[in-house]
């Protein structure tokens, strides 16, 4: 039985974190690959005994640079996947799309205003990594926060994105 709002049956949680699993081993390798390339041109060289740097930053604006650019990474993901289909690969993959709350199944993806208040919603936590040593743990936990909050949310299992970008997620398949 799907609930009042919604235009399908709902994904199952687990379905959603599988396809975030998914999502998240893309994130993985954008990650190590983005901190490769930061790491060669701010850092240079880093020298484990004395803690030192040569390159043009030290380690904490390192660690602040790549915290920006991945949090803009997954969000122009995340965006511009459920912009074009309302889908990122994991949702693809799992046969699970976002779409508006109370409207019929959309054909394609989410208007711009959805899908960008979803993304940022979504992944916005990880930019307090610009916060020295404790940042990355919190972000972490605000962004994990929003993924569990599907749980204890009745009828429409929405995180605090999907009620903040008033969209639900649904079963194509």
């Amino acid at each position: 039985m799907q609930p009042p709002g919604a235009p399908a049956p709902l994904a199952e949680w687990w379905q959603r974190l599988v396809a975030r699993i998914i999502d998240g081993v893309i994130f993985g390798i954008a990650n190590w690959v983005i901190g490769l390339v930061f790491g060669a041109i701010l850092l240079a060289g880093y020298n484990s005994a004395t803690g030192t740097t040569t390159g043009l930053l030290g380690a904490t604006a390192y660690g602040i640079v790549v915290a920006i650019v991945m949090t803009a990474v997954y969000v122009a993901y995340e965006f511009f996947m459920t912009k074009m289909s309302g889908q990122t690969v994991g949702k693809m993959v799992m046969g699970i799309k976002i779409v508006p709350t109370g409207t019929m199944l959309p054909p394609g993806g989410l208007p711009n205003d959805v899908a960008l208040k979803r993304a940022g919603g979504t992944w916005g936590g990880y930019i307090l990594g610009i916060i020295p040593f404790v940042g990355s743990l919190l972000g972490g936990i605000v962004v994990a926060l929003n993924g569990a909050s599907q749980l204890w949310d009745k009828p429409l299992q929405q995180t605090f994105a999907d009620k903040f970008s008033n969209t639900v997620v649904v079963k194509i398949k």
